[in-house]
């Protein structure tokens, strides 16, 4: 009987030094050690790029390591997009690149030409045969509850099978979700025992695990269970007594010394939990999350530039298509800030290498959602606005390549109702010792989670327009239980761009409506941004105009990725629900050493609050900082206009 083993090692670009260095210490290094002097542990590996040139750079011993292994026929590298991107994403051009990449790498560094491929996250279309076909690739991982959806019997899941689109051909080999949910959770007795029973039905047999090295190591309790307690060393201590009848085989050795059990078509997949996450179809994600589309599509708009001007694809560009900071389950994903500023780092830096001196204006539906967005771009910065709400939803420093919107809102998540039952139940399974697959894991990493459960019904961008009931505060809005007066925050605004030599101004007007008593009056707000080419700044001009006299109390919503730590506003220290009313507020961030000043012509009336979202990680259920709300509000009474000009300075 034929035993693959397929070990994945991953960590996102923008992940932090310390998490990959524990990573290595924890799991990569461990494994290899352990395994190294077995010569009946043949396995495939695969290291995402990001992963593989810290490695090479701070590890070249476990270069080395997997050389002799590669050289002595008992490891095959495996190869997938060089930074981990979830291929059907990407433009066509950037997909070959990544790949291209990947492959010349991997072939430098282990003197081999890699022909298997790990999907990032396993995420499958039919495309995806032709895409790796092309490139060059024989194989890929695909799950085995898959296949069976397909109407492949169970017994047939002891081979590979073919593909293909486009008459290209692809070899797909299944994944055992069983070996997943084993390996290394269950004693090596129970494993050994469960591939023993595969054997006495068919001798011929060949069953496949393919999961994340993280597994061995870093998932919680896991290095103690693998290593301390020495799960690794029985596996290979049982590999030598069974290997009268047990033989780990490489991938690609496989290939060569059997057929193919038949030819298949699989609808759009990915592992269990995924398709769980995702409700399917992980373009879902983009549905789901508006700022991972905005990533997504800013990235795809920067790679039509590439090819309208016929330059190679900057490596940065790349770096902003790894898949980590594109959706969320299990692990934090979209939900880790960190991730995020590590995708729109690379987004800035590859646009500045394409036009380091860009100074234009486009109007297009960018992130396609039916309306459009006004581009800005000038050698200091870029800004990003929609004309739903006529807000302002990206803001780029260029010089710090930092995008200063980058908020998440608060959204409802299906485990938060999971978070509510453990309250109640006044338990956080710290008693339990018991090691786990993270995909069942649920305890809370901190007290008091459910208090910030808090729903925006809103994204949050920037230059929102509130005008709120009298009886509204800060701590009202924070909790998402403030009356709305207008009809403005995301409802669609006209927009007129112009761009003259040194400036341009784009204007978004809305003919609205505010309530004033029990009257739904009729309400014009125009306002106008300036940018010039010349200064790292953005000048609003507000006009807002009724033909009766009405009441408003008008509130302006910022959202800054800023942190609070040490931060001073006005040359005080930040506190949460801090109140401050003035012409100015001089906004300083000493982590990210970044100060934001807004002048207002009226005397406003500052509210701020952190941002925080509640979300699943592979360790537990935790709050998370996603920035901070500004609001500047002012009452007064209209008779036919006013004006407000504000300046955001950078």
């Amino acid at each position: 009987m034929n035993l693959i083993f397929v070990v994945h090692n991953h960590q996102p670009v923008g992940n932090f030094s310390y998490i990959l260095e524990d990573a290595y210490k924890h799991a990569y290094k461990p494994f290899i050690d352990e395994i190294l002097d077995t010569s009946e542990f043949r396995f495939a590996i695969h290291f995402s790029g990001y992963l593989l040139q810290y490695i090479e750079k701070k590890h070249p011993d476990l270069i080395e390591k997997l050389r002799y292994l590669v050289g002595t026929n008992r490891c095959e590298i495996i190869t997938g997009g060089m930074y981990e991107p979830i291929l059907i994403l990407l433009p066509e051009k950037d997909r070959d690149e990544q790949i291209k990449r990947m492959n010349d790498y991997i072939e430098r560094l282990f003197r081999v030409r890699p022909r298997g491929f790990w999907l990032a996250e396993r995420v499958w279309e039919q495309q995806i045969a032709s895409i790796l076909s092309k490139n060059h690739i024989k194989y890929t991982f695909i799950d085995d509850t898959h296949f069976l959806r397909e109407g492949v019997k169970e017994d047939e899941l002891n081979g590979y099978f073919i593909t293909e689109n486009e008459g290209m051909e692809l070899k797909l080999f299944p994944i055992s979700k069983k070996l997943r949910y084993l390996i290394p959770f269950k004693n090596t007795n129970v494993v050994f025992d469960y591939l023993k029973s595969i054997h006495n039905k068919n001798p011929e047999s060949m069953v496949l695990l393919g999961d994340d090295g993280e597994k061995f190591g870093v998932w919680p309790g896991t290095y103690k269970y693998v290593y301390k307690e020495g799960w690794l060393k029985k596996f290979t201590e049982e590999l030598k007594a069974n290997k009268g009848w047990l033989h780990m085989i490489l991938p690609m050795e496989f290939v060569k010394k059997h057929p193919p059990k038949k030819r298949v078509y699989l609808k759009e997949s990915s592992y269990e939990e995924m398709m769980e996450w995702s409700k399917g179809n992980f373009r879902n994600f983009l549905l789901k999350y508006p700022e991972s589309n905005d990533m997504n599509k800013h990235s795809i708009y920067i790679s039509r530039k590439v090819s309208d001007t016929g330059r190679e694809i900057p490596n940065a560009l790349l770096k902003s298509e790894a898949n980590d900071a594109y959706w969320h389950g299990v692990f934090g994903g979209l939900y880790l800030p960190h991730l995020r500023i590590g995708i729109y780092q690379n987004l800035i830096k590859a646009e500045k290498e394409l036009d380091s001196n860009s100074f234009s204006v486009n109007k297009t539906d960018l992130n396609l959602d039916g309306t459009e967005e006004v581009i800005v771009e000038t050698p200091t910065l870029s800004a990003f606005f929609s004309e739903k709400g006529g807000s302002l939803y990206e803001l780029d420093d260029k010089e710090s390549d930092i995008n200063l919107l980058n908020v998440l809102t608060r959204r409802k998540e299906p485990y938060h109702d999971k978070i509510k039952e453990i309250n109640q139940k006044k338990s956080t399974d710290n008693d339990d010792s018991s090691v786990k697959t993270i995909h069942e894991i649920a305890k809370l990493k901190e007290n008091d989670l459910d208090k910030f459960l808090i729903y925006d019904w809103y994204r949050r961008t920037s230059f929102i327009d509130h005008f709120f009931r009298e009886d509204t505060t800060a701590q009202k809005v924070y909790s998402m239980n403030f009356g709305e007066q207008g009809d403005f925050v995301i409802e669609k605004f006209k927009s007129i761009v112009k761009k003259e030599d040194n400036e341009i101004s784009v204007n978004f007007l809305r003919n609205g409506h505010v309530w004033h008593g029990e009257n739904w009056e009729e309400l014009l707000l125009e306002k106008m941004f300036l940018i010039n080419k010349n200064e790292k700044k953005i000048n609003a001009k507000y006009h807002i105009s009724t033909d009766v006299e009405v009441f408003l109390f008008q509130g302006i919503e910022f959202n800054f990725m800023l942190f609070k730590d040490g931060m001073k506003i006005n040359g005080t220290d930040y506190k949460d629900f801090i109140n401050i009313t003035d012409f100015e507020f001089k906004i300083e961030d000493f982590i990210q050493r970044k100060q934001v000043t807004l002048t207002f012509s009226e005397k406003m009336t500052m509210w701020s609050f952190p941002i925080y979202t509640v979300s699943q990680s592979e360790s537990g259920f935790e709050k998370t900082f996603q920035g901070l709300t500004f609001i500047f509000s002012k009452k007064w009474s209209i008779i036919k206009d006013r004006k407000l000009f504000i300046e955001l300075k950078l």
